[in-house]
Formats: structure tokens, C-alpha cells, sequence
């Protein structure tokens, strides 16, 4: 009996005493037994937190890696792992995943969100100031979301309606309201309509709106964009972004923006040259990044580093290097794109994630490559060696 989607795609094949292996063109290996099917590729999301990482899987489920002191990995348990371990009740109808800085939550098909990890600031939606190591229901949440943004203590998602929602810390007003105080329930950002795509930062907050990028929270290094250095407890627009944008990402304390001539844009800190001008000191206004002035399909902003995905399936990293986060071979920062050694990726449709110290990318096999710091296991691999 022929085996689903494998037809013209293996390359060999191995039995055991209770299993079957396969190895694809692609350089993937599926088996199948006792426990169905297994592959070590068909990722089709990744995203990064402070110190772990959780992959979609092509299938709907997901698997998450690395430091779990507060339960981010979502598998019932608080101890680290190094490799991959699949999220209780979560094996299949997962559309889109966002790991905050030791939280992670899940968007459901139905509309519906779980989150799971440290929650001291309500940061999972559940009314409860208390931690979880398995998905718990964000009240209130059952139906009618379509995006997941996870920041450093405080999550939002995007309704069908084109609505934001947002809990969790508000020291800075990253929830968009008028009173700093942190929600462990979801509640409305006032006066956001026609909303087009959401970003969480450390502690900012951005949207997309009719081409144009609206930011609110922390601004102490421009990172919301409107000219200032002041905490802004409402959206305001970016300026020289009016209109033209098609895709932004928030970062520890700087943002970034695609627009539709696939042009990159970033602001606010660059401490650390995260913002690939050439400079160091914040950016109060986007500004140029050096050299990618056209062919960029994805970009994510970490807490000190950047990464682009490019059109030839190539990836750029900039800013802070420890222990190799930037994936060029050397530990030294760089205030300019410099290409990722040993990775290619889908140009069609890339995934890359800046943690706090290291990234992850989906490879063009479908598998996943990560670089940087591992001293919890982030990199995914049986050890807890860094790797530039």
C-alpha cells in the first residue's frame, strides 16, 4: 500500500523489527510504528524567547526546547530539556505559535488561544497570577483571533474584526490603555481599528494599519517611532511610515519594518548596532539598514540583534554577537548585515527568530537550524554547547 505524500520524494528505506524509515530527496527522515508517524522535519513556524524555542509543526501540533523553570516548554513538567518535547494537548490544530520571554502561547483553528509558562503579571489571559507548565484557555478567548504576539511580560492578539487585545504588564503602557496597571485578562486597546498584523516587543507594542505602523509603551529609545523618548500609553503613528509597509517586527527596544518593495527600516536602540545603520546610539526615526535596500521577505528583531531573510533564501544578522547569536562564525558585534554561515532557507516562505541570545531559522528541508547561546539547551541539540 503506497505511503501519503511520499510519492517520487524517498530515497531510501529501512525496516525494523517494529518500524519503517524513510529518507527523503529532501534529506528528511519519517518513521512510522507503534507510535505513527515521526519526522524530524515538516516545521512550518518557529519562535524564539529568552532562553527557549517552540516549533509548529506541519501537522498542527507543537515542540518546544530549552530553559522551563517557569513551564514555557508546556510538557507538565519544570526541568530543561535539550531536545524538542511535544506540548500536552497540542498535537494537531495549532495555526500560529509566539514564545515571550518565558511564556509561550498557542493560536488555536477554532479562533481560540492557550498559553503557558511564568505568568506573575497575567501574562497568560487565564485571570490567575500563577505559573503553568501545561496550555491553559485565555478567558474570554474562545473564538474570533487570528494573530499571536507574545512579548517580554504581556501578550496581544489580533481579532477577525481587525481589533487588538492585550494583557499582562503595562509598567511602560504597553497594553494600550490609559492606566498602568497589568491585566490578567484580555481588555480592548482603545481607538485600534482595521488592524492588519500586531508585533510585541520587550515592552512596546506595534500594529499595521492600512500600510502604515502605529506603536505604544516604552519609547525610552524612540522604539515607538514618533520622534520622542516618552512612554506613550496609546498608539501613535510611526513617522515616514505612512503608508507602504508590509510587515514589522519588535524587538527588545528597537522595531523594524518591511515595506512593499521589500526595503528594510529600523529604530530606536542601537546600543549594539542592532539597527545595521553603520551607527551606534538610538534612532528616534526609521533609518535605512545597510544594504538591504530591496530583496528582504522576513525580518525579526531580538533583544540586542536583527536577522532578515532574503529573497535567494540566504540569511543577515547584526548587532550584539555573544556567543555567536549572529550565526557568522566569530563573536564580535557588527553594526552591518553580515550573511549566516551554513543555512539556506525557503525564499517562499521563511520563518527566523531572534532570541535573547541566540536564533533559530526553518531550514529549506522543513528541519530547523539554531545558533548562539546554549547553556539551557535552546540550540536544541543533546548538549549545551554554544555555537557561533
Amino acid at each position: 500500500t503506497a505511503i501519503p505524500d511520499l510519492a517520487g520524494s524517498a530515497r531510501a528505506v529501512s525496516a525494523g523489527g517494529n518500524h519503517t524509515c524513510v529518507l527523503l530527496t529532501s534529506g528528511e527522515m519519517r518513521c512510522y510504528g507503534a507510535d505513527g508517524a515521526v519526522s524530524l522535519a515538516g516545521i512550518a513556524a518557529i519562535s524564539s524567547g529568552d532562553g527557549h524555542s517552540c516549533a509548529l509543526t506541519a501537522t498542527g501540533g507543537v515542540k518546544c526546547w530549552g530553559e522551563n523553570g517557569t513551564g514555557q516548554l508546556g510538557n507538565g513538567t519544570y526541568t530543561f530539556s535539550t531536545t524538542p518535547v511535544d506540548v500536552q494537548g497540542l498535537a494537531s490544530s495549532v495555526v500560529a505559535i509566539s514564545a515571550g520571554s518565558s511564556h509561550t502561547c498557542a493560536l488555536i483553528n477554532n479562533g481560540g488561544v492557550k498559553c503557558w509558562g511564568y505568568n506573575v503579571y497575567g501574562q497568560l489571559g487565564n485571570g490567575t497570577f500563577e505559573a503553568s507548565n501545561t496550555p491553559k484557555d485565555v478567558f474570554g478567548v474562545a473564538r474570533g483571533a487570528v494573530e499571536i504576539a507574545a512579548g517580554f511580560l504581556h501578550t496581544c492578539i489580533r481579532t477577525e474584526g481587525g481589533e487588538v487585545r492585550c494583557w499582562g504588564a503595562n509598567d511602560a503602557g504597553q497594553l494600550g490603555s490609559d492606566v498602568n496597571t497589568y491585566r490578567s485578562l484580555p481588555a480592548p486597546v482603545p481607538g485600534l481599528a482595521g488592524v492588519d498584523a500586531i508585533e510585541a516587543g520587550d515592552a512596546h507594542t506595534c500594529a499595521l494599519v492600512d500600510g502604515g505602523v502605529k506603536c505604544w509603551g516604552d519609547n525610552s529609545d524612540g522604539q515607538v517611532g514618533d520622534g520622542a523618548q516618552a512612554n506613550r500609553n496609546a498608539p501613535v503613528d510611526v513617522q515616514g511610515l505612512a503608508n507602504g509597509v508590509r510587515s514589522i517586527s519588535a524587538g527588545g527596544r528597537h522595531t523594524c519594518a518591511i515595506t512593499t518593495d521589500n526595503a528594510l527600516y529600523c529604530w530606536g536602540g542601537n546600543q549594539n548596532g542592532q539597527l545595521g545603520n553603520g551607527l551606534n546610539g538610538v534612532n528616534l526615526l526609521p533609518t535605512d539598514v545597510s544594504g538591504l535596500t530591496s530583496g528582504v521577505v522576513g525580518v525579526d528583531a531580538g533583544a540586542n540583534h536583527t536577522c532578515a531573510a532574503m529573497s535567494d533564501g540566504s540569511a543577515k544578522c547584526w548587532g550584539q554577537n555573544a556567543n555567536g547569536k549572529l550565526g557568522n562564525g566569530v563573536q564580535s558585534n557588527s553594526m552591518f548585515p553580515a550573511p549566516v554561515q551554513q543555512l539556506t532557507m525557503s525564499a517562499t516562505n521563511p520563518s527566523i527568530s531572534a532570541g535573547s541570545d541566540f536564533t533559530c531559522a526553518r531550514a529549506s528541508n522543513g528541519g530547523v537550524k539554531c545558533w548562539g547561546q546554549n547553556n539551557s539547551g535552546q540550540l536544541g541539540i543533546p548538549s549545551r554547547e554554544n555555537s557561533a
